[in-house]
């Protein structure tokens, strides 16, 4: 009965991707965001090493962060990777000498070379030379270690674009601009990059991506943001066990007439009582934590008795009661906790921005964008999933915006919870470079503190660029404002070899385009859903990433082709296009060796919803695959 069920709603998205799949197949040149890269000139050189040797020394402080001791010992490895020399670290207790690069807080600091540590917090840092000397000198938290890696990367040419694939250049000479002066200062205070890729504490530290999510942080590293339970915590809060003793704490729902497990009754006393004190529990267990999550859980059910329908109305509704419940939770632990938040959601029924009430100092909103489309920028589009099909072909504003900016109006520290992936189909096509640097700017300029980029969080490798889209939303959530287009071409140059880079682009600028101007883009739609391709568009596609196989470098660089084809393919098995055509004698055998393909490359799951482990019935579409 599903099946059929979803056979007819699924018509009139049908018939509307047959209509728009029909027009507007000409390819529009597609803005990916960002400030576009320019070479820097350089009119005089600094040279550091020259022939393999060098008479510089690396200099850190006698009493040196554990990070800046690690930014002294990377820099050292790195110049050695890359020109055979090996420069000696020492203390800044140890003689001046005229060629020096010092790294981190040290005594050499003085009016040609002062750093203002308090305008660079913990994680900003200044690059710079004077002289003959170079400075490399940050917070002592994270700063100097992020400055060391900026460096090796802008400077050097080092680049970490997966942990399997690092690009280390070869030169016996090193030179740099003797004219170096740049400072950087992260736009959020929280960055997480939720992919795969991300949860490799080495790389992610190298991407300046701060949050100990899939992994801790060490002090090496300079530590990170650790969360203390992380999001639809009101089950760890407050046990589902408490509902035989005291049913009263558990959420009232009109339509049932009945209290359920599904949500909290947050004005009942009992229930702030027991949060307390578990959120206390959680607290000295995490002693690492500097933030801890007091969140709904991932339902619509919110109580609606007397008193929170009371407290609703009081405060415009049940994200006012929420706040109301997380301010007392922070109000009773801030001072015993003082360097900890107090995470909240804005989250479907708690999205909207209450009255009357502002979150407490101490607390975290954190705002969630997951009803939204993905394929325009959050601040322009409105068009929201299971919206009524009146409004698909109308101009909507965007709510979300105004959420965002209603909230960054009453709380001094909003976060937002960003989608970066179809949860159904992981492999379904899912053009949005085009929205990440627009969004992240967006968010930016409505005083953001912290972001959570999600994406393919579950194991094995992507099918759908997910290596490639760690890697920009790693840069991005450092500086909303790098070039885009810039960091793809870099990294697909490398990943997929320099002269299959432009056939996938070419692909990437195809579906990319077709989508922004013919569709909305959601992160639960089926393959009955999003954009349709053309039989021209199609041939094209297909010849694009025979181009690219052929054109591979290595046998890395053509399995890494042949996995990120299998997105295409996936599409076109699900919709039984071209190969995977019901007229075709051989559909069978295509989607046994898309199956296999699945298996060899590395892929383990084809949804959020859990991994294939059976043989699939190939009579049937990936999407029925279990």
């Amino acid at each position: 009965m599903t099946k059929i069920a979803a056979f007819f709603v699924s018509i009139a998205e049908i018939v509307s991707m047959l209509f728009l799949g029909a027009v507007n197949t000409k390819t529009a040149p597609v803005d990916y965001g960002g400030n576009r890269y320019t070479q820097p000139v350089v009119t005089q050189w600094l040279t550091v090493v020259s022939a393999g040797a060098s008479d510089y020394v690396i200099i850190k402080g006698a009493n040196c962060s554990p990070s800046e001791l690690t930014a002294a010992n990377e820099l050292q490895s790195y110049i050695k990777q890359i020109s055979g020399a090996t420069l000696e670290i020492v203390n800044d207790t140890a003689r001046v000498r005229e060629h020096e690069i010092l790294v981190g807080k040290t005594n050499r600091e003085n009016g040609s070379y002062t750093i203002d540590r308090a305008a660079l917090g913990d994680e900003g840092f200044t690059v710079m030379t004077a002289g003959e000397k170079l400075m490399i000198a940050g917070g002592e938290l994270r700063g100097t270690l992020y400055g060391v890696y900026d460096f090796l990367e802008q400077e050097l040419g080092c680049r970490w674009f997966t942990p399997d694939l690092t690009v280390i250049p070869k030169n016996a000479t090193v030179k740099i601009n003797a004219k170096l002066c740049y400072t950087e200062v992260p736009d959020f205070e929280y960055r997480d990059d939720y992919w795969n890729t991300a949860f490799n504490t080495d790389w992610k530290v190298k991407q300046k991506i701060n949050s100990d999510n899939g992994g801790y942080m060490p002090d090496s590293y300079g530590g990170g943001i650790s969360y203390a339970g992380f999001c639809h915590t009101m089950n760890a809060l407050v046990p589902v066990s408490y509902f035989d003793t005291n049913p009263e704490y558990f959420s009232y729902r009109t339509d049932l007439d009945a209290r359920t497990v599904d949500q909290r009754c947050l004005t009942n006393p009992g229930v702030l009582a027991v949060t307390i004190a578990n959120a206390r529990a959680t607290l000295l267990a995490n002693p690492h934590a500097k933030i801890i999550s007091i969140t709904q859980n991932d339902n619509g059910n919110y109580c609606q008795c007397d008193k929170c329908k009371a407290s609703d109305e009081k405060y415009g509704g049940p994200s006012g009661t929420n706040i109301w419940f997380v301010n007392q939770v922070a109000a009773a632990l801030e001072d015993e906790f003082p360097g900890v938040a107090f995470d909240t959601f804005a989250y479907q029924y708690t999205r909207k921005p209450p009255k009357n009430i502002v979150p407490r100092d101490s607390v975290i909103v954190r705002l969630c964008s997951i009803e939204c489309c993905f394929a325009h920028p959050l601040a322009e589009c409105g068009h929201e999933r299971n919206e009524a099909l009146s409004k698909r072909f109308s101009d909507v504003e965007s709510t979300f915006a105004k959420d965002l900016q209603g909230w960054s109006a009453i709380c001094n520290r909003v976060y937002i919870w960003d989608y970066t992936i179809n949860f159904n189909l992981y492999l379904s096509i899912f053009p949005n470079f085009q929205v990440l640097s627009p969004n992240l700017q967006f968010f930016a300029e409505n005083n953001v503190k912290g972001v959570f980029e999600q994406g393919n969080y579950t194991g094995g490798k992507s099918g759908e660029f997910g290596e490639l889209r760690a890697y920009i939303l790693a840069k991005l959530l450092w500086d909303p404002d790098c070039d885009v287009e810039y960091l793809m071409m870099d990294f697909m140059k490398a990943y997929y070899g320099e002269q299959s880079a432009q056939y996938i682009k070419e692909y990437l600028d195809i579906v990319t385009s077709k989508t922004v101007k013919t569709d909305h883009l959601f992160i639960f739609d089926w393959h009955y859903q999003g954009c349709w391709y053309t039989a021209a568009e199609r041939r094209k596609m297909d010849k694009l990433w025979d181009e690219a196989e052929a054109n591979a470098g290595t046998a890395e660089q053509l399995a890494n082709i042949q996995r990120s084809r299998l997105s295409y393919r996936h599409y076109k098995a699900n919709l039984l296009m071209d190969e995977f055509s019901v007229l075709n004698p051989s559909r069978l055998a295509e989607n046994k060796k898309l199956y296999n393909d699945f298996v060899d490359m590395g892929i383990t799951r084809l949804s959020e919803h859990g991994p294939f482990t059976e043989t699939p019935d190939f009579w049937l579409t990936p999407v029925d695959w279990k």
